[in-house]
């Protein structure tokens, strides 16, 4: 322990000596008279506003032979951005989403990331995709409540040399630091949905972030510190064989403590419309967990993340608190605290602070308690850049008033360059370590380990992309004695028109009992969410049990409103286990739609089917036919009515958005 606290200090000293490379820059340009956003790039709007021109790999830096160009400018309520797209094959761009806040991964699209600050650690993403579709992420993390969340004004167009398209993003979509002149660090990138390519008009390193561009000049309106408090009640009412008739209601709240420190509020929250993921039948010695989709713990996600808290864990409480935000450029916070009274109250604490681009610095601490038991946690991770190298180590403890006081730490040393990504480190966990509140699914063990993994994207020819990984370890238990061997590699290429292949091998020696097993996998065409066909079998032997495994998963869009989704997965260990899932929606409108799941399990059933109106401003309606997340169909009826409240208001707000 002591070695690595001495490394840590080294760390820091050498961060605080660490100075940035040059970047490029581009001149601020305030807007005499606003663009009309109707996705048609007119030279007479745009002549005057500098712009950033050419495309490159945004893995290895490869310049991309078709070019775009990016135009950016503001006035005192709005960011201006449009850009430009070459493509060769302008048939073959991806273009299905026509909504507001929704997700656009299996588009094509273009981002704009900004970071207000200045500091490289609190960008906002803005993408866009050529229907003038729209997907926002809002630094530190935001639920996708566009009462929350606002919006921006966006149009796109397909044209014959390819698409472009125009948008209007509102300051106060953002947390605008002080007022007063900036240099906004910016970027432009576009994603090919038919190639999966991901292209920056500047090739930023991962372990160079200081390279990302410098708006330089640009002058940010006076905060604006919304003291109104957003409400969000709610009830519901129905009927469930169970309980008979159901009644319940309750409130989420929102409001700003200051212009970069918001606090999200819960009284008896509901999550009935919330729909959990599904984890798959896949073998595995350790703990697996699904994803968090509630919206109380998606608020300043980032600010609160670290291996000991995982929302996931706090399956319910009566009343909960979410705060978070920047206390300077450098330093940000996140603090949530929930309670069940008489059963558990949750507690998580986090600080992050970044002096300078290549340095990062995180510090969390949890606290569970329940009625004779209690268990705390701490968490302290540096990351450090040199170049083309990164240095990290975390250390982390665990208090259980059963278990006892444990440790767990690790190093790392990384190297990134030109789509090569390699790792070695040591890392060593105390038998009992178990910070409650977190997801660490494997303790009692040190060794070394090693991950390296290349990806090439070809510009020409048959193949499209290939990669190729390797990934070894070699652990003993705390105490001495054998704990496990493991390496596995894989690799995986796509050819024209869109074919992935992917092949992997995996060998073990998991407590002196040899393991292995091999992946075969395809799926057509890569890249496309909506319609697309994929199988994938897992031969081998786990757990002393000869395993098998086939998944069999298809997609399909009928229009632009009707969307089928399908998995089946047969496992045969130690028995034949069997899972299906199918999923469907259809769109009523920009903020109504049907969706349904069944989710098959063996011979246990669970459907259910919803009508809602949300995403938009104005009162959200839910319709529910049985119980989302239920493991068997429960025959019930729910009616949950949200209805927006504000109280107080916005000093100096802009014209409400159209």
């Amino acid at each position: 322990m002591n070695i690595l606290l001495r490394v840590c200090f080294f760390g820091v000293f050498l961060a605080l000596a660490h100075s940035s490379l040059s970047q490029s820059s581009l001149p601020a340009y305030r807007m005499p008279t606003a663009p009309t956003i109707d996705g048609v790039i007119d030279p007479s709007e745009w002549k005057d506003v500098p712009s950033v021109e050419g495309l490159f790999d945004a893995s290895d830096g490869t310049k991309y032979p078709d070019s775009g160009r990016f135009w950016l400018a503001y006035d005192k309520n709005y960011i201006y951005f449009a850009a430009q797209l070459v493509d060769r094959d302008p048939a073959s761009i991806h273009a299905t989403e026509y909504r507001t806040n929704v997700g656009l991964s299996g588009d094509d699209s273009v981002d704009l990331a900004l970071d207000l600050t200045g500091s490289l650690n609190a960008f906002n993403t803005f993408r866009i995709n050529p229907n003038g579709a729209t997907n926002m992420s809002i630094a530190g993390g935001r639920a996708a409540k566009r009462e929350w969340l606002g919006a921006i004004v966006a149009k796109g167009r397909i044209t014959a040399t390819g698409w472009e398209c125009e948008a209007r993003i509102p300051w106060r979509a953002m947390d605008v630091p002080k007022g007063g002149k900036r240099n906004v660090r910016f970027n432009c990138s576009r994603s090919i949905a038919k190639s999966r390519r991901y292209l920056s008009s500047t090739f930023v390193p991962q372990t160079k972030s200081s390279l990302t561009p410098t708006w330089v000049g640009v002058e940010l309106p006076a905060p604006e510190v919304d003291h109104s408090i957003k409400l969000l009640p709610y009830g519901y009412a129905g009927y469930d064989r169970k309980d008979v008739s159901l009644f319940n209601g309750g409130v989420d709240m929102k409001t700003s403590l200051t212009d970069q420190i918001t606090m999200v509020g819960s009284i008896n929250p509901d999550f009935k419309n919330i729909e959990s993921s599904v984890l798959s039948l896949d073998f595995t010695h350790f703990e697996r967990i699904g994803s968090e989709s509630r919206p109380f713990f998606q608020e300043g996600k980032r600010y609160s993340f670290s291996p000991i808290f995982a929302g996931q864990r706090i399956k319910e409480f009566s009343v909960g608190i979410n705060t978070f935000g920047r206390i300077t450029d450098q330093t940000s916070f996140g603090l949530i605290a929930t309670s069940l009274p008489g059963r558990e109250s949750d507690l998580a604490f986090t600080l992050s602070e970044n002096p300078n681009p290549g340095t990062s610095l995180r510090f969390a601490a949890t606290d569970l308690e329940r009625p004779g038991y209690s268990n705390k946690a701490t968490f302290f991770r540096l990351s450090q850049d040199f170049g083309d190298f990164n240095f990290s180590t975390r250390l982390m403890g665990s208090q259980d008033s059963v278990l006892g006081t444990k440790q767990q730490s690790d190093l790392n040393f990384n190297y990134s360059k030109n789509g090569l990504n390699a790792s070695a480190g040591w890392t060593r966990s105390d038998k009992g370590f178990l910070p409650k509140l977190g997801f660490v699914p494997e303790t009692d063990y040190s060794g070394p380990g090693v991950y390296v993994n290349y990806n090439r994207n070809l510009n020409r020819g048959v193949l499209s992309d290939f990669n190729v990984s390797f990934y070894g370890v070699s652990l003993n238990r705390i105490d001495g004695n054998y704990y496990r061997k493991e390496g596995a590699f894989g690799v995986s290429a796509t050819v024209h028109p869109g074919v992935n292949f992917r092949l992997a091998a995996d060998i073990a020696d998991f407590l002196g009992r040899p393991e292995h097993l091999y992946t075969m996998a395809v799926s057509f065409p890569r890249g496309n969410p909506y319609t697309n066909i994929s199988a994938q079998l897992d031969q081998g032997q786990q757990g002393g049990f000869h395993y098998h495994s086939l998944t069999v998963s298809s997609s399909y869009r009928a229009g632009k409103k009707l969307q089928l989704n399908l998995q089946e997965q047969h496992v045969d260990y130690q028995g034949a286990a069997d899972q299906t899932i199918i999923t469907s929606s259809y769109d009523l409108g920009s903020d109504r739609s049907i969706a349904g799941r069944l989710v098959k399990h063996n011979s246990d059933i669970n459907a259910y089917l919803a009508y809602q109106r949300s995403g938009n401003e104005g009162v959200e309606y839910f319709l529910i036919l049985g119980d989302p997340n239920a493991p068997k169909y429960r025959n019930s009826l729910t009616l949950k009515v949200v209805v927006p409240i504000t109280i107080g208001g916005r000093r100096g707000q802009p014209a409400k958005e159209k």
